[in-house]
């Protein structure tokens, strides 16, 4: 996967929320495990997610 083709599947936000299948989740992480810009992505993904699921916590 290149970085244009992991943007076009928003491939950063599916694969923090367990959305993307398997084939696609591989070949995901070999390129943001190169990819600087993807690699900050998937962490911003995951800090939006984790902040949402304590608010959620919070209100409940």
């Amino acid at each position: 996967m290149d970085h244009y083709e992991a943007l076009q599947l928003q491939a950063a936000v599916k694969y923090v929320l367990g959305e993307l299948p398997p084939s696609l989740r591989d070949e995901f992480e070999e390129h943001f495990f190169e990819c600087p810009k993807c690699a900050l992505d998937v962490n911003a993904a995951a800090e939006f997610v984790d902040n949402v699921r304590a608010v959620l916590r919070f209100a409940a």
